[in-house]
């Protein structure tokens, strides 16, 4: 399917915000976006996948890995993106066809349960299975400002009591509390989009 002329020029604006002023927000929308594309050009080319595999996973890990680089790739343009996508999802396909399924690095069941209750009012995952619950949220995390997903890790995943967790970022209770709020208003809003997408 062909990306709509017009839509491929936001969508060239948007790979410029990221790569120019890292922003989150742009990244957020640009990967939805060729995520939905990245499936549907993997469904076209297998046809029905198995249970265990789906070209939504695939799809979510392409992204993960390019996300998880501590020097992301940069791209000239979304069709440079595109393919570097396409090249990790179709590899991961081909290791996975003649292999078990291996387990990639992701958040842990404990975070990811903490995370989906914290968050189970928000519409968001409550639909997918644990493990496409579990790669759901990394993708999502990953795409959160650093200063969120630390708010979040001292709370969360760390358990820590607010007033621990912001003497640990260095900022007082009132400043630490809106830094919190925040986090968590952009992990449910980012929840509610990336909901449609991952299903």
């Amino acid at each position: 399917m062909q990306v709509p002329p017009g839509e491929e020029e936001r969508r060239r604006g948007l790979l410029a915000r990221w790569q120019e002023a890292q922003d989150v927000d742009a990244l957020d929308e640009l990967l939805r976006g060729e995520l939905v594309e990245l499936a549907r050009r993997l469904r076209g080319r297998v046809g029905d996948f198995s249970t265990a595999l789906s070209a939504s996973d695939l799809a979510q890990e392409a992204v993960l890995r390019w996300l998880r680089l501590e020097v992301p790739e940069r791209f000239a343009d979304v069709a440079g993106l595109r393919a570097y996508l396409w090249t990790v999802a179709w590899r991961l396909f081909v290791n996975r066809v003649g292999r078990p399924e291996r387990e990639l690095v992701r958040l842990s069941s404990a975070e990811s349960g903490v995370l989906s209750g914290a968050f189970a009012t928000s519409g968001g995952f409550g639909q997918l299975a644990q493990d496409e619950q579990r790669t759901a949220l990394e993708v999502v995390v990953n795409l959160l400002r650093p200063e969120d997903r630390e708010c979040l890790s001292l709370v969360y995943f760390q358990g820590l009591a607010i007033e621990e967790a912001a003497r640990r970022a260095g900022i007082s209770r009132a400043a630490f509390d809106m830094r919190l709020s925040r986090a968590r208003q952009r992990l449910a809003a980012r929840l509610v989009d990336w909901a449609d997408v991952v299903g």
